[in-house]
């Protein structure tokens, strides 16, 4: 590897662990999205998204307790 190469492969690793790596000790969002304050606005999304899977999971279960029940 090359002096060159080696560079552009930290710096890749860099941009990684700080813009796309979810980081458990911070909440599992990235140091960037921490450092921007988005963290709350991330927070929210998973929020919206756990209680659609778990009113989708309801109605399923509904559905096929009726299936069951005719």
């Amino acid at each position: 590897m090359t002096p060159d190469g080696a560079h552009a492969t930290i710096a890749t690793r860099i941009d990684h662990y700080n813009n796309h790596r979810l980081h458990s000790a911070i909440g599992y969002v990235s140091p960037r999205d921490k450092l921007l304050g988005r963290e709350t606005e991330i927070w929210a999304g998973r929020d919206r998204k756990r209680e659609a899977a778990r009113e989708l999971r309801r109605k399923r279960r509904e559905l096929d307790h009726l299936g069951t029940a005719a």
